[in-house]
């Protein structure tokens, strides 16, 4: 099952080989990613909005694709988008708020404010954060289709209800232990908000952030929303056809991904953060501090672009919409992408188009979509190609059969499917990047050359 409200960010290919840039016209940044983005809509990749800033300046903000296919009403700066775990973030800056008007504590013990939750005692706000609580993620009731869980999630549901669903899940993993992602941890941190505020989460948020910043197009219920910007969500049918989706009620959302907004709200929001309004600098800091040793801090995810934890991210898919919210502090860029068209076609993850956008804004080599087409090829073909193959001195790319698929592993990242184009010629979804294999004079495959911003060739070993 997708991981839905937030996937993690997936490591770059690209890190791993050795790239050759081509000489390419000069462009501006803003030229580069409408190019792009352009192209991801024509291929039915993007429908949405992009915001791109560096240094305080908007470079890039602008809208792709029907905000109502039906209606023939476009995107545009003014679409309004479920945001899935982009609410996270609001949730752990009022977690950090609280803590520095000395009404709670990170480290506390869950039993201190929901006592009669099973194994309180065990679990502190800082694994709900970190997703070390062992909890079930309730994400699998919000699609589970026949069985008792089977919940309509389109309408109101009350907490207590959501709750007593994960609560009586066997745990996971023990409390304080292995990572294992889970909404139901940020779901019950909302809950802790209103136990030590007195005041429903969302009139907290209210009153906290979105009325001092201005922000006049973010909110929760989505689905009573009235504002002419509005987006429907879509998912793709035969990666082509827009077939409208009924949104998630934002009771179901609630604190883990209950909220909407535009990519001008999300920009105030990011400036908000990045001149430390409404947290003192040292409270931020530690909302972009990973907890232990997970990759986890308050609210945000935290990975590698160019240095260590030097890049923070909160993205979430729910049906109809997919979102990211992407900062490099250190080099003060911001990039918002938010989408009115889910991830159920793996052509339409985000992922790929804020890694593109990453690179397009940092200078380095990108290509555009291209849209490739799967054909069948023989168990007996795929077979010859698994082995290892030598990237670098410290870099092997492992290539396996599972089920009569072929995928791709490279050193210390994580393992995807490769696609055959041909017997010879495969490529990937999750990045754009394609291997061809090469046999020698005696029939054997000695060889694959990656093409990524140029080629590389990988040895046999």
């Amino acid at each position: 099952m997708k991981n839905y409200f937030l996937w993690v960010i997936i490591p770059f290919l690209i890190q791993a080989l050795p790239v050759r840039v081509h000489a390419q016209p000069a462009k501006t940044i803003a030229e580069k990613a409408d190019e792009y983005l352009t192209t991801s809509t024509s291929l039915n990749r993007f429908n949405g909005t992009v915001l791109i800033a560096q240094k305080g300046t908007i470079l890039l903000q602008k809208g792709y694709g029907w905000r109502d296919e039906s209606a023939k009403i476009p995107n545009d700066t003014n679409s309004i988008y479920q945001l899935g775990s982009i609410t996270k973030t609001f949730t752990g800056a009022a977690i950090l708020q609280l803590q520095s008007e000395g009404k709670l504590l990170i480290t506390d013990k869950l039993s201190k404010y929901l006592p009669d939750y099973p194994n309180a005692n065990q679990i502190t706000l800082n694994d709900l954060f970190a997703h070390t609580s062992g909890i079930y993620d309730y994400k699998g009731f919000l699609y589970a289709k026949d069985s008792p869980d089977k919940v309509d999630f389109t309408r109101p549901v009350a907490k207590e209800r959501i709750v007593s669903m994960f609560s009586n899940k066997p745990p996971t993993t023990k409390p304080g232990g292995e990572e294992r992602y889970t909404n139901s941890g940020y779901f019950l941190l909302g809950l802790i908000v209103e136990k030590v505020t007195g005041k429903p989460f969302e009139t907290v948020i209210r009153e906290r952030f979105i009325a001092p910043l201005q922000l006049s197009k973010t909110g929760f219920d989505f689905i009573n929303l009235r504002q002419p910007g509005k987006t429907t969500g879509y998912s793709y049918e035969k990666d082509s056809v827009l077939v409208p989706i009924s949104p998630i009620d934002s009771t179901a959302g609630y604190a883990a991904g209950g909220m909407y907004s535009t990519v001008g709200d999300l920009y105030h929001w990011s400036q908000a953060i990045q001149t430390h309004q409404l947290l003192s600098m040292e409270n931020w800091k530690l909302a972009f501090t990973p907890i232990g040793k997970t990759k986890w801090a308050y609210g945000w995810g935290i990975n590698t672009f160019r240095s260590a934890n030097d890049l923070a991210f909160q993205n979430g898919n729910l049906p109809g919409f997919g979102t990211y919210l992407m900062l490099l502090p250190k080099e003060d860029v911001v990039i918002i992408a938010l989408s009115n068209v889910d991830d159920a076609s793996d052509l339409t993850s985000l992922e790929p188009i804020v890694r593109d956008m990453i690179f397009i804004t940092s200078g380095l080599p990108y290509q555009l979509p291209k849209n490739r087409k799967e054909v069948a090829v023989s168990e007996t073909v795929l077979r010859q190609y698994v082995g290892n193959y030598q990237l670098a001195p410290e870099r092997i790319l492992a290539i396996t059969l599972d089920n009569k698929r072929l995928f791709l592993q490279v050193t210390g990242q994580d393992k995807f499917e490769i696609y055959p184009e041909s017997e010879t010629d495969f490529f990937l979804k999750v990045v754009d990047a394609q291997l061809t294999f090469h046999k020698n004079a005696a029939g054997q495959v000695f060889q694959i050359v990656v093409h990524q911003n140029g080629d590389t060739i990988a040895k046999r070993l």
